[in-house]
């Protein structure tokens, strides 16, 4: 402020000096704050806070919201900066993408790693991509259940494969991505869809279990009843019929027309995807919904297409009614795999005896609907033989299912038979652990320095038969006795209703049930589905795009994972401030 008077009273300069605040700006930022004769504000230090948190800002920014590093040096962007912080210069887009991104790739991996190595368990989904410049990637999501029982998934990494996509080469990606994480001691297991190649590529790496997308099953058993010759031939009628209100601008006129006068929802007939299931039901049931209107429509004069209407029958509308009946919830089972969260391995042998259950045969069936049941059933009953023994024990630890009402009860009891010997694996091998961890560390060198001892006739006779070891059978017994009480207590509880959260359930019964926790903890991290993995595709093509089409392979790995590793952590947010 003196400086300031002096310069007004003896040189005629006027200066307005902003007084700074204390709570923003502090250190080295106030002196960077201080204008030049000229009164023009210094600019800021790169090694000052201020610079630091406002260029990590801009890198958050950047990975967030897919923005392509141009856009620092844009205009409007620039702007903007210069207005929220005048001091500031923005640094180059090649020191964001060849230090600032990096760097905040590496750390956020060191953060992940750790989280990996303090898990009980890592499960893994895999799915192949192609970028709208033909580059062919890979994608490997990780999936765990942290310390408070928090259901927790990451996009590992994103790598190229231009060589061909065989279940050889695939494998060989996936063990390489287990030890550059170093999870390959975490028992990991694998989720995929049921192609070929993935089903090899499982073997290749060594995965157990390795189980296929529940959805992808559904899928591909729905395809099949799809194409049974009847349906096939309905499908077929209807696809007609809504191409033309699809191709006709007058034909569309004239439904909404219709559909207001008759007090329908004013809506679009859908048109089916040949590799959706799904929206073959779809379009049936608008059909469905619809078919008063479309029906005036079709005898309009405008249109003069009376004959169309005639390739559909009362047997026909029957016979569309009797496939999304029979459909229903399958679609229901397809939706909730696919919106749910984090649906766990636990919810597939469940659905799928449900499932069969309602492929049962009716004494009211038509032919078609039988034939389509048939179809489904023996396909689907054809699934998850190898993989049985991980589905129910998965569903055995979960709350909701631990009934297993669906089995025979002969079979029940023989899963919680094999979930009692696993606990007990789990005591001794964590006895043996804490053995290990207690033995002094030079016990093996003073045992050479030791003089030998002389053998003596008790020795020579009966050394091999009758050795002075620690006698362990009463450690077993005692394991499994402490297996099978946990396991009759567990049995005992009341189960948890469908609504409720298995792992908070889990979380609150931790310390009552330490053994069944740590193989729950193992077992439910298992995700259902492949869908985390697919979804990233969503994501990399909005990533890989036009404007950023000739964008490196190492440059799409970190811009995949630091968004999906934003996204993680806005939704931890979300759940903390709820």
């Amino acid at each position: 402020m003196n400086l300031s008077n002096h310069l007004r009273r003896r040189h005629a300069i006027n200066i307005d000096i902003p007084a700074p605040k204390a709570a923003s700006i502090s250190g080295s930022d106030v002196r960077s704050a201080t204008p030049n004769l000229f009164g023009q504000l210094q600019s800021l230090p790169e090694n000052t806070h201020r610079a630091k948190a406002i260029t990590a800002s801009i890198a958050r920014f950047i990975c967030k919201d897919m923005c392509p590093y141009s856009v620092v040096e844009n205009t409007g962007f620039r702007e903007m900066i210069n207005t929220l912080e005048p001091r500031y210069k923005i640094p180059s887009r090649q020191f964001f993408s060849e230090k600032c991104i990096p760097e905040l790739y590496r750390s956020t991996k060191e953060e992940l790693q750790l989280k990996l190595s303090q898990s009980v368990r890592v499960a893994l989904t895999t799915d192949s991509w192609t970028s709208c410049s033909t580059e062919s990637y890979v994608t490997i999501t990780a999936h765990l259940i942290s310390m408070n029982w928090q259901m927790q998934s990451f996009v590992l990494q994103t790598r190229t494969l231009n060589e061909a996509h065989t279940g050889k080469n695939i494998g060989e990606l996936l063990r390489d991505a287990c030890s550059e994480w170093t999870i390959a001691d975490k028992s990991p297991a694998l989720v995929t869809d049921n192609a070929r190649n993935m089903i090899v590529a499982g073997k290749v790496a060594g995965f157990t279990p390795h189980i296929t997308c529940f959805a992808h099953t559904l899928n591909l058993v729905s395809q099949k009843a799809m194409k049974v010759s009847s349906a096939e031939q309905l499908l077929g009628k209807v696809r007609r019929i809504v191409s033309l209100f699809h191709r006709s601008s007058t034909a569309t006129c004239t439904l909404k027309e219709k559909q207001q006068i008759l007090g329908l929802p004013v809506h679009k007939l859908k048109q089916d995807v040949c590799t959706r299931w799904n929206s073959s039901v779809e379009m049936l049931e608008r059909f469905l919904e619809q078919q008063t209107a479309i029906l005036a429509t079709l005898m309009s004069k405008d249109l003069r297409r009376g004959t169309e209407v005639h390739t559909l029958t009362e047997t026909d509308i029957s016979n569309a009614e009797d496939i999304v009946k029979v459909m229903a919830p399958i679609k229901i089972a397809t939706t909730m795999m696919c919106e749910e969260e984090q649906p766990t391995v636990s919810v597939i042998a469940p659905l799928q005896a449900k499932l069969l259950k309602h492929l049962e045969p009716c004494e009211d069936d038509t032919d078609m609907t039988r034939e389509i049941k048939s179809t489904m059933t023996t396909d689907f009953s054809s699934r998850y033989t190898n993989s049985r023994d991980i589905l129910l024990k998965a569903s055995a630890l979960d709350p909701r299912f631990k009934g297993l009402p669906f089995l025979e009860n002969e079979e029940r009891e023989f899963v919680f038979t094999k979930l009692t010997v696993d606990a007990t694996n789990s005591i001794q091998v964590e006895q043996q652990e804490d053995a290990v961890e207690e033995k002094p560390p030079d016990t093996a060198e003073e045992d050479e320095m030791r003089p030998a001892k002389k053998l003596k006739a008790m020795d020579l006779l009966f050394g091999n038969i009758f050795q002075q070891v620690p006698e362990t059978c009463p450690l077993s017994r005692s394991a499994s006795v402490v297996s099978r009480d946990e396991v009759l207590k567990y049995r005992s509880m009341v189960p948890l209703p469908l609504t409720e959260n298995a792992l908070d359930w889990w979380k609150s019964h931790e310390t009552e049930l330490p053994i069944l926790a740590n193989l729950a903890r193992s077992c439910l991290c298992i995700p259902a589905t492949s869908v985390a993995s697919e979804r990233v595709f969503s994501t990399a093509g909005d990533i890989v795009s036009s404007q950023r089409s000739s964008l490196q392979p190492d440059c799409v790995d970190q811009f995949i994972f630091l968004k999906k590793k934003s996204q993680v952590d806005g939704v931890r947010k979300k759940q903390v401030i709820s």
